[in-house]
Parts: C-alpha cells; structure tokens; sequence
C-alpha cells in the first residue's frame, strides 16, 4: 500500500472493503452460532433432548419405550443424550468459530471453555451385569476376610445375633 496520507480516496476505500468483509464475517459467525442447536435422541429412541447453542435444554421428550426403563435407569440414560447433545453443540460452535478465527492459538482458548468429551459412565445395573452372581443379596467387602462364626469371640464386633 502506498503512503495513504498521499492518497486518502484509496485509504477510505481499503478501511471501507475491510470494514464490509468484518461485517460480513460477523453475520456468517452470527447465523452459524444461532444455527448450533443440537438434538439427539438416546439409542433405543427412549429419550430426545435438543440444546440451544449455549448448551441449555430447550426440550425433553420421551417414546413409549421410556417406560422399558427402571426408574433408576431413566435419568442416567438422559443424562447420556444431554452429554451427547452438548458434544454436538460443541462440535458445532467450535466448527464455526474456527471458520473465522482459524488460528491453533485463538482456537485452543475458545474451546478450553467448552466440555471434554466424556468417557461413557457404567451405569449401576451395567455394573451388576459383569458380575458373576453367586446366590448371595449382601455383597463381600473387600479386603475383609470372611470368618467361621463359630469361632469368632463376642468382643470382636459384629452381631450378637448368630
């Protein structure tokens, strides 16, 4: 460019060119952060969650299949489509933002911000299933020795109920 105080016209053109290319930028950000919603439903069909951009619930839906569930397992399988809606969100915001400010550096602040993805939790029904069960309601301690109660004292604990 050259000396813009010798040529102001060409100044005020270039700041008015860059001026309508940050507009545009900012319009195309503008509509493509609004359009970042996201809806997922669960695996089975039970659950649909969508989230606004921000990550807030807009809506929560149940099929027939819901009532499949234990009430137990109900919340933590919402849980599971609202983690996954917020990925999708995420994913979308991020999209956006790094269509405009590309750079490893501005895209590594913004998305520290934003939700890791989640390794997927074992609900507790998930967690009984891969045990082998052997006729018994209580459960073992661990790291506790079973004893013969026959030859357990009355000092040492436990009940007197025998």
């Amino acid at each position: 460019m050259a000396n813009p105080f010798q040529d102001p016209e060409s100044m005020l053109r270039e700041l008015r060119q860059q001026a309508a290319e940050l507009e545009t930028r900012a319009t195309r950000l503008r509509d493509d952060l609004a359009a970042a919603s996201a809806t997922v439903t669960s695996p089975d069909g039970a659950v649909t969650v969508t989230l606004s951009p921000t990550g807030a619930l807009q809506d929560i839906s149940f099929t027939a299949k819901a009532a499949a569930h234990k009430p137990e397992a109900l919340g933590p399988l919402v849980m599971k489509t609202v983690r996954a809606a917020q990925g999708e969100v995420s994913n979308r915001v991020a999209a956006s933002l790094a269509e405009q400010f590309g750079d490893p550096e501005t895209m590594d602040f913004i998305t520290q911000f934003m939700p890791a993805p989640e390794e997927p939790k074992r609900s507790r029904d998930e967690e009984l299933d891969g045990e082998e069960f052997d006729g018994n309601v209580l459960r073992k301690r661990q790291g506790r020795v079973p004893q013969d109660p026959r030859t357990r004292r009355p000092d040492e604990g436990g009940s007197l109920l025998r």
